[in-house]
Parts: C-alpha cells; sequence; structure tokens
C-alpha cells in the first residue's frame, strides 16, 4: 500500500528525520513559493530551546518556578486550573496573598512567574490583562497608604565602614571579609557582582590600582562586561587594594583562576573552597562584622554598601556622571533615590526667612 505522505504542518513518520515547516502567505520569506516548506531538525529545535533558556539568568528562572508552584498549590485548593489560568482566578490570587500580608514587591514578582510560565506554554498572559494590573495598582495604593512602604536599605558612612573591617578577626577568613566589604562598598558593587568575580578579573592599573572586569551584572544580562577603577585607600587598614592583595596572597589565589571569594574552612590551617561563595554568604559575612563592631543590624543588608557608595559619593563632591559610571546605574534619577545625605547638603526650607 501506497504510503500517505505527511500533512501540511505535521511532523513525519520519522521524528529523527525532522520537522516539516510550511512557509505560506504572509509568513514565507522572499522568494518562497505557496508550499514551499523547510525542515527543522532535532537538533536545532535542542539548540533553540538551550538558547531560550540562556536567555534568563538561573536566579531569575529559579525564582520563575518557585512564584508558579505557590501559584499552582494555591489554584488547586481553590479547584482553579494553574494553566491557563483564568484571569479573575489570578486576581483573586494576588488579592489573597495582599490580604494575608505579603508585600506588594512579593506580589508582582509572583505575578511576574504566572506570566513568564504561561508565555512559555504559549498562553495569553494573566500579567497583562488590564483587570489584574489595576488589582496590582490597587494593592500598592493600598499598602502605601498603611503605610506599608518598601523598605530600603540603611546606608553606612565611611566611619562605619571603616569599624565594621577594623573589628574582624585575624585569619584568612577575616581578610576574605575585609576584601569583599571594602571593595563592594569602594565600587558600589551587588551581592551578585562580587560573589560573581573571577582571580582574572583582577589587573594591576596605574597609580597602585587595580582594574576590575565585571564580566555581567542584573543590568549587564548579555555579559558586555564593564572595567571599574579601584583606586588605593589613604589608610593602610582600609585600602580596598591592600586588602584585596592580602587575601589572595593568603588563600593562595595568585596567578591562577576561577572564583575570588570562596569559602573559608575551620582551623589553624583553613580549608580554601574552590566554589563561588552564595549570595545569601556576603549578608552573613556583613552582619558578623556588624556584630563585632557593635554597629546596629536594622536595615543592614548587602545593598547598603552600594547605598553607602552613592551617599558617601555625593558627600566628598564625587560627580554624578562618575558615581553613575562605576555604580552602572542607567537613570540618574534610581541613582538620587540611593543618597540619603544631599537633601540637608542645602534644603531649601532653610533660605525662606522662618
Amino acid at each position: 500500500m501506497e504510503s500517505e505522505a505527511p500533512a501540511a504542518g505535521t511532523s513525519p513518520a520519522d521524528p529523527a528525520a525532522g520537522v516539516l515547516v510550511t512557509t505560506t502567505g504572509a509568513d514565507a520569506p522572499a522568494g518562497a513559493g505557496a508550499g514551499d516548506g523547510g525542515l527543522v531538525l532535532p537538533g536545532d529545535v535542542e539548540s533553540v530551546g538551550r538558547y531560550l533558556t540562556a536567555a534568563k539568568a538561573e536566579s531569575t528562572r529559579k525564582a520563575y518556578d518557585a512564584d508558579f508552584r505557590a501559584w499552582s498549590a494555591w489554584a488547586r485548593q481553590r479547584g482553579f486550573p494553574a494553566l491557563p489560568a483564568a484571569d479573575a482566578a489570578v486576581a483573586a490570587y494576588l488579592a489573597a496573598l495582599s490580604d494575608a500580608g505579603a508585600s506588594p514587591r512579593t506580589i508582582a514578582r509572583r505575578l511576574s512567574g504566572i506570566g513568564h510560565a504561561h508565555r512559555e506554554a504559549g498562553h495569553p498572559s494573566p500579567s497583562e490583562h488590564p483587570g489584574t494590573r489595576e488589582v496590582l495598582r490597587g494593592i500598592r495604593r493600598t499598602a502605601a497608604r498603611d503605610g506599608r512602604r518598601p523598605k530600603k536599605a540603611r546606608a553606612l558612612d565611611t566611619q562605619t565602614i571603616r569599624a565594621l573591617v577594623e573589628d574582624l578577626p585575624a585569619g584568612v577568613a577575616g581578610l576574605r571579609d575585609r576584601a569583599l566589604i571594602l571593595t563592594s562598598f569602594a565600587l558600589a558593587l551587588r551581592a551578585s557582582d562580587v560573589c560573581g568575580l573571577d582571580v582574572t578579573d583582577l589587573a594591576p592599573a596605574g597609580h597602585g590600582g587595580l582594574d576590575v572586569t565585571i564580566g555581567w551584572s542584573k543590568t549587564d544580562q548579555e555579559g558586555s562586561g564593564e572595567v571599574l577603577a579601584l583606586a588605593p585607600g589613604v589608610r593602610a587598614p582600609t585600602c580596598p587594594v591592600r586588602a584585596l592583595q592580602a587575601w589572595v596572597d593568603a588563600a593562595d589565589l595568585a596567578g591562577g583562576s576561577g572564583p575570588l571569594f570562596r569559602s573559608v574552612g575551620r582551623g589553624a590551617h583553613p580549608r580554601i573552597g574552590r566554589t563561588r561563595m552564595a549570595r545569601s554568604s556576603v549578608r552573613l559575612v556583613l552582619r558578623r562584622a556588624a556584630e563585632r563592631a557593635g554597629v546596629p543590624l536594622d536595615g543592614l543588608s548587602p545593598h547598603s554598601l552600594r547605598r553607602s557608595f552613592a551617599t558617601e559619593g555625593y558627600k566628598a563632591g564625587v560627580s554624578e556622571r562618575e558615581l553613575a559610571r562605576t555604580g552602572r546605574w542607567a537613570s540618574v534619577t534610581t541613582m538620587r533615590g540611593y543618597d540619603a545625605s544631599s537633601r540637608w547638603a542645602d534644603p531649601a526650607s532653610a533660605r525662606l526667612g522662618l
């Protein structure tokens, strides 16, 4: 019996042979006639999937997955299908989260995770529905009226930064923590930035400083890279260049490769780990240093070092252009929001003659 040819738009009988793709009408490239087709091989599909996965940072993918799992669990309890989801069900979920005390930022992130799962599956995203967006807007307004505003990391002055590192314990772990805190402050690094540094990202530069390459970051997901100038400090105990050199020497990383900041074991001869420090470890390092120095922990987070850079930079008269370049802020308005000091530099209310 003569076998029938596969219909247009369907896969051939042998999946290994590829997928028949037809190009007709408006979808056809120039020069392609009606019914002209091409063959997409399994390897092509695999490559496309790999690059689609690479389009999102691993941390972003994990967050989306966790958010969709949370939504799926709630939807099952209420008898709603999780995918595709009804817009009214998603709106009810957002309202339930707010009533349970979740912050608007958390709720918006959950909605993003739900929307991502729908787009990946080829469904319309509930996050784009006008009614859902209006519910989210109402949640934000209600939280603001109730005084539940997003908490900002507390900025520290340079004197407090000095206290954090001058009281660190002797030993390899103390040298690592000193280098991590000072470098993060001096270059306005996020926790992900400093944990992402490799030994080879440091290069000697003029005037005794270092060129520090940030290979990728939150605002540079494609890895274009940025080279930042790390100048030597005016005081030896708090010089970030000296601190980095001391850590590299103590950990025997000079001339090597791999992560710059790693775990350090305990004991007289601690073992230096080979893997990259987790971002959560930066918070632990900072809080341990604060406890030793007697610095209050309220509002203290790794982002405090980035906010401190902007605040102290403004106080020292560093130009906004240089602050934005080092901190890699695309918006000056966003950067100004990090400054906790300039509102008292020359307040208008002091000039009103009251």
